[in-house]
């Protein structure tokens, strides 16, 4: 850090650590010579906010592949759990039917077709349950990209909160 040199990315902050006293400001803009403020070189700034712009995406990559990891792990175990159910269930509904094949007496057939269409009821109702859980996982992997979409529009905005002018003592 020399004379007009942009500072070093932590310069500043070591700077404001060391002890100071406060002055009224007289004569702020002396490096200038017209009462201007030393201009910090564009191309110093541009790559500063590259370089910001590159870190706030790359936490945005690491929430966003983190969310999709939890989000597809808990589609993952919904499936599979409604998935064994229903296979439960057609097992169930393939040894009703066998037993109602072979039931010797009308009023046992039919109570054993009747417990198949109940089977078949649960069967097909889970099986719309699937459909509907995986279509909220859609709508919830939509929802993730659509968020991460506006984060990326970012604006970036400059303004100058406050000078600060020292000397060494």
């Amino acid at each position: 850090m020399g004379n007009g040199a942009a500072p070093a990315e932590d310069d500043p902050e070591k700077l404001l650590r060391l002890p100071a006293r406060s002055f009224p400001s007289r004569d702020i803009g002396r490096a200038g010579g017209d009462g201007s403020l030393p201009e910090v070189p564009a191309g110093d700034l541009e790559a500063r906010k590259t370089a910001l712009l590159r870190e706030i995406n790359q936490r945005n990559l690491g929430y966003f592949e983190q969310e999709v990891q939890k989000l597809d792990a808990w589609a993952d175990d919904l499936k599979l759990g409604l998935e064994q159910e229903i296979k439960a269930i057609d097992r169930e509904i393939n040894e009703v039917r066998r037993t109602a094949a072979i039931a010797p007496m009308l009023e046992e057939k039919l109570s054993w077709r009747k417990r198949q269409r109940e089977l078949e009821t649960m069967s097909g109702k889970l099986r719309r349950e699937l459909f509907a859980r995986q279509d909220e996982v859609e709508s919830q992997r939509d929802d993730l990209i659509n968020d991460l979409e506006v984060q990326l529009q970012q604006q970036v905005e400059e303004r100058t909160l406050f000078t600060i002018e020292w000397a060494l003592l």
